[in-house]
């Protein structure tokens, strides 16, 4: 490699982790708002005015992109299934956010590289060694040593959490299944459109006109989902292997910490730090195992199959 293109890697790597970390914060940022608001309004007006926002983003976007190639898909019964489950992660963590700190709710959605692992094994057929078995049963172990029922943290709003971030993996199985060449932007468009169709019965119903403070609000989860969508999108496609980006995922727990303390005045306690900070070495452990696992099965095939 010459010291030209050396620079052009590095930089590429640079770019796609600033663009993940940088997707990611609005994530945090997204899901601070929507656990201001979720307390206080129907599903079904969160679920209406934030699709709106982020299907605006994606049909610009879309647009600016592929054109009218950014709105067709080989697989449209595939991408309504993924929809409903988009739509069913929403709903999850609209009911759960109100009454769960973002700590707590950033250790349960890291478990989804074990839920990942476990689908993987059984739908696509992966191999699930006793190495990566090992990895998956110590993940829940932790999550049973700080969710243990004397705990005073176990109850039906983290439950649901996890509810949400195992529909989360089935979501992620679901696209690994679609493949790389359907349109990104149409398949965040069909989860948006579907939580409109889901919205529309419930909302005359239940609309509550927010305040100009409350739009805000609004506008800034929208706002915050679609530039994080789209950043770690970019990120993923400029960067070597989804394996540099993809334990940067588990910055969501520094911006969690952070802002459920300035905001909502939540200190997590000692055993869900460690708790935490177990999961995300056994989760980077179990992306990385893959990702060798992934490569070694391009080389030499047979190693991995026998």
């Amino acid at each position: 490699m010459t010291q030209a293109a050396h620079h052009a890697y590095r930089k590429n790597i640079f770019i796609a982790v600033l663009l993940v970390c940088t997707g990611y914060a609005f994530y945090n940022i997204g899901d601070a708002a929507l656990k201001l608001v979720a307390g206080k309004f129907h599903f079904s007006e969160i679920f209406f005015i934030n699709s709106s926002i982020i299907a605006s983003f994606m049909v610009v976007y879309g647009w600016i992109k592929e054109k009218k190639k950014a709105f067709r898909t080989k697989k449209p019964a595939l991408m309504f299934y993924r929809a409903l489950l988009a739509a069913a992660i929403s709903l999850c963590n609209i009911y759960a956010l109100p009454h769960v700190p973002l700590t707590t709710f950033y250790t349960l959605i890291f478990t989804s590289p074990f839920w990942v692992a476990l689908l993987s094994a059984y739908f696509l057929k992966d191999r699930l060694d006793k190495r990566r078995m090992m990895l998956i049963l110590a993940g829940f172990a932790v999550i049973l040593f700080i969710f243990r029922p004397d705990g005073g943290l176990l109850n039906r709003w983290a439950v649901l959490v996890l509810v949400s971030a195992f529909i989360y993996s089935c979501q992620l199985v679901m696209i690994r299944h679609i493949g790389s060449t359907e349109s990104r932007p149409f398949m965040i468009l069909c989860g948006s459109l579907m939580c409109l169709l889901i919205a529309i019965p419930f909302l005359p119903s239940h609309y509550v006109p927010p305040t100009p403070y409350e739009w805000g609000l609004f506008l800034m989860m929208g706002t915050t989902g679609s530039i994080g969508l789209l950043s770690i999108t970019y990120a993923f496609q400029a960067a070597p292997s989804a394996a540099v980006v993809a334990p940067y995922h588990y910055t969501q727990i520094v911006w969690g910490a952070l802002l459920g303390y300035y905001i909502f005045r939540e200190i997590p306690d000692t055993v869900t730090i460690i708790g935490a900070a177990l999961i995300i070495l056994l989760g980077i452990y179990l992306i990385y195992d893959e990702t060798r696992r992934s490569a070694l099965r391009k080389i030499v095939p047979e190693i991995v199959a026998g």
